[in-house]
């Protein structure tokens, strides 16, 4: 019974994990195409052609072209986990943490076009849409709450608030160019003026020393 058990296991685990393959060959391809053609002329038979996926694989995990607008938090998560991989745990937490947002504002505005990123921003106000952006379950999150509580252990930062209030007020600051962005149709750059209002938010919870 025991190696039916683990074998039964096993088989379960290899479904999930070819189901969140397809999943990330499908949100790959979608955004290849996306940036290539524009979202309205992408069709969801380019998708599932560039995915290798049959068209019940590709309603399985989605409803519609449009719910592929919120998963840009996946991409842009996949840069973090990237760059947590490169951080030194022994730097500075607000360093890197500065370092996340200009790493990041800049690779936005080398691989996602202004209106790839406003059509995904404007898919969050929708009623019906999946709210990503501010889903805490995302490793955006969780990667500035460990630096965060980091700093808070080490004296960089300060406990007059929450690490939780923190990240949700840094948050809140990010998105808020990110779309001031997209309203001016990306006509400065992300990196400059953006992120140095960005590391002035964050400098309010910094220590004076």
């Amino acid at each position: 019974m025991e190696s039916a058990f683990l074998s039964a296991f096993s088989f379960e685990r290899q479904d999930s994990s070819m189901a969140r393959d397809a999943r990330g060959s499908i949100i790959d391809a979608s955004w290849e195409l996306f940036k290539e053609k524009g979202f309205e002329k992408t069709t969801i038979d380019d998708i599932i052609a560039k995915a290798g996926i049959a068209k019940g694989t590709f309603y399985h995990h989605f409803q519609g072209k449009s719910a592929l607008l919120g998963t840009l938090s996946d991409v842009f998560d996949e840069q973090y986990r990237e760059m947590d991989a490169e951080l030194d745990p022994e730097g500075s937490a607000v360093e890197q943490i500065e370092y996340l947002n200009r790493q990041m504002f800049g690779w936005i505005e080398r691989h996602v076009p202004v209106e790839l990123l406003s059509a995904q921003l404007a898919s969050q106000l929708n009623e019906r849409g999946d709210r990503s952006l501010v889903n805490q379950d995302r490793f955006y999150f969780a990667i500035h709450r460990k630096l965060v509580a980091r700093g808070q252990d080490r004296g960089e930062i300060t406990r007059d608030y929450s690490t939780h209030d923190i990240v949700r007020l840094y948050a809140m600051a990010e998105r808020s160019m990110l779309y001031d962005w997209c309203l001016h149709q990306g006509a400065q750059p992300l990196v400059g003026e953006p992120t140095r209002i960005v590391a002035e938010v964050l400098s309010r919870f910094v220590r004076r020393i």
